[in-house]
């Protein structure tokens, strides 16, 4: 009798064990890689500078942030596609308005996640419209990540403008663009800014991120 109670209670512990999840050999939840379709990265904001921003354009001409620091703003524009009407209507926009930024001190490159090459790709898009400033092909999404326009690699540009000051400090995002009168939207800011000190530096609230 009491050999069998003793194999009951065996058997009954035993039950108990292998009824429990197993956790001594499941494995650790890994970090996201690179290769992941998640970008874990956070974005720069307003406020902060930007510490390293060196690419090649779609004609193969190196840009680095660092040759315009402490002379020229760098207003950096980012578009979904290339050849599509809002795009479109965008760049041109900008391209209408570049002396006047010029003369501003500011300088314009463009962004997208299209090659360079190809039918649609950038570089038949900026001899398409006669664009007087740079395309810049950002294929691995790189700087679409560092300012918060993608999360993820399979995502296009969203539509936004970063407004880097000489000094290399990000002083406003726009994320709310009207393609079609963006590039004169952008000299009157510019314009209020340099009228009104205060005005600027409402822009570099993080406020005004949601502009």
């Amino acid at each position: 009798m009491q050999s069998c109670s003793k194999r009951l209670a065996l058997f009954l512990t035993l039950s108990a064990l292998m009824s429990r999840p197993t956790t001594l050999n499941a494995a650790p939840k890994a970090a996201p890689k690179n290769g992941s379709n998640q970008l874990p990265v956070v974005p720069i904001i307003i406020g902060q500078k930007v510490p390293v921003l060196s690419v090649v354009d779609a004609f193969n001409r190196p840009r680095r942030l660092a040759d315009l620091r402490g002379k020229r703003h760098l207003l950096l524009t980012l578009f979904p596609k290339c050849f599509t009407g809002n795009c479109t209507d965008q760049l041109i926009s900008l391209r209408d308005s570049y002396s006047d930024l010029q003369k501003q001190g500011v300088e314009v490159w463009a962004v997208s996640t299209d090659a360079a090459d190809g039918p649609k790709g950038q570089r038949a898009f900026a001899q398409h419209l006669k664009l007087p400033f740079p395309l810049i092909p950002d294929t691995d999404r790189k700087i679409s990540l560092a300012f918060g326009a993608v999360q993820s690699k399979e995502q296009m540009a969203a539509r936004m403008s970063v407004f880097i000051d000489k000094e290399g400090t990000v002083r406003w995002i726009d994320k709310q663009i009207d393609p079609r009168t963006h590039g004169a939207d952008v000299l009157t800011r510019l314009q209020e800014e340099s009228a009104s000190p205060a005005e600027a530096q409402k822009s570099q609230s993080p406020a005004s991120l949601q502009h």
